[in-house]
């Protein structure tokens, strides 16, 4: 099971933490996000996202994960917060079998910085948070596994 630890604003903390204490689960809805396209126009790189979705909490996580994680359906997601950094909210989720995609000509930053924005608007328009969150290695990691 993948397990990820992800920070957010204290009152979203509160609020999961809320329906931990009372034993009370938390209705969530997860899928990939697919972000495909090329800086030149000609041939495909992707970028892709788990994003989870917490109805009752009105927040919504996207999580950009590197291409050659295989991704399971069971993950785990610890919360934290800088109200309580020695306590985590763990939240176990599925995700569904659902894949969105989106095109964009451009290198990966500029696919993140799209989508994000992207589903920043959507979700505020709903009035629920949205959090992004880069999983990958820095990219000077990913130069250095590249070299001899």
């Amino acid at each position: 099971m993948l397990q990820i630890m992800c920070m957010v604003d204290s009152e979203d903390y509160w609020n999961l933490n809320s329906f931990n204490e009372a034993g009370k689960v938390v209705n969530y809805y997860g899928y990939k996000f697919n972000v495909e396209g090329s800086p030149d126009g000609k041939g495909n790189s992707v970028v892709r996202l788990i994003v989870m979705e917490f109805a009752d909490s009105k927040m919504a996580v996207g999580f950009v994960t590197p291409n050659d994680l295989e991704l399971e359906k069971e993950l785990k997601i610890m919360f934290i917060s800088n109200d309580s950094p020695t306590k985590d909210v763990a939240v176990e989720c599925k995700l569904s079998d659902e894949v969105k995609k989106a095109a964009y000509n451009g290198d990966d930053l500029e696919k993140i910085e799209y989508i994000g924005y992207t589903l920043e608007k959507f979700y505020n328009g709903h009035n629920v948070k949205f959090y992004l969150h880069d999983l990958r290695p820095p990219a000077e990691d990913q130069e250095k596994e590249g070299q001899p």
